[in-house]
């Protein structure tokens, strides 16, 4: 009976060890995933140009590393993505050592089809040797020659008014003086060159926009700015107080 015993508390022994290295592997598995879920972008940010790299953050999920990791992504073929391979250059991604953000460079290109349309491209995360992909794998991409809503809208949003309209926008860069907003502090560690305002500055373009529109509604008395497209098209344009 005793060893019986004996034989049972080692095997409950060398179980639990076995549960407790399970669950120690996987804790320490390292993974990325992405912190945003789209990304768009407009060339009517930089008029001249033939091709903009952006930049798709991710974070790390486990342990810190004190030497550079990669991961990859690759394109995701279905609806999502209708753009030839010739418009895009995919690079390898990387997290840094001693860091838990990392960073995917895209370099999206330029024609006369993006100049007249929207463009699309569907990304998600692959394993690699060194990370494996979790949680938000994939990252919808758009960009063109045209006025569209900017990624960062979701900042804008509470300096300029939460609807969304072309007509909007062009109002505001024209009053502002400027090509773009470039605020987002969500991205701004991946790619400070493009998102390098901070709050003090898109505020204080916030309040001259707002200045332009009371002095518009004001020299158009019952044609004041309305949303000319999109859900709110029709409505009066309004800015937070």
């Amino acid at each position: 009976m005793k060893q019986l015993l004996k034989y049972s508390s080692l095997i409950v022994v060398l179980f639990a060890s076995c549960k407790k290295e399970e669950i120690k592997m996987y804790q320490d598995a390292p993974a990325v995933y992405f912190t945003t879920p789209t990304y768009s972008y407009s060339f009517t940010q930089d008029i001249d140009s033939s091709a903009k790299t952006i930049y798709l953050p991710v974070k790390l999920s486990g342990n810190k590393s004190d030497h550079d990791r990669s991961f990859n992504i690759q394109i995701v073929n279905d609806s999502n993505t209708n753009v030839p391979s010739e418009l895009y250059e995919i690079k390898q991604g990387q997290v840094p050592g001693n860091s838990f953000d990392g960073k995917v460079a895209i370099v999206l290109k330029r024609n006369a089809k993006v100049d007249s349309s929207i463009v699309k491209l569907r990304v998600q995360l692959v394993g690699s040797n060194e990370l494996d992909p979790m949680l938000s794998p994939i990252v919808d991409i758009t960009w063109t020659g045209k006025i569209i809503q900017p990624s960062n809208w979701k900042w804008l949003k509470y300096y300029f008014g939460t609807p969304f309209s072309t007509g909007w926008y062009k109002f505001m860069i024209q009053a502002a003086g400027v090509s773009s907003f470039p605020y987002d502090p969500t991205q701004a560690a991946a790619d400070p060159v493009t998102w390098w305002w901070n709050a003090n500055q898109v505020q204080a373009y916030g309040l001259k926009v707002k200045e332009a529109l009371i002095k518009y509604n004001a020299e158009h008395p019952g044609n004041e700015m309305k949303h000319d497209d999109g859900t709110y098209a029709g409505q009066l344009v309004t800015m937070p107080i």
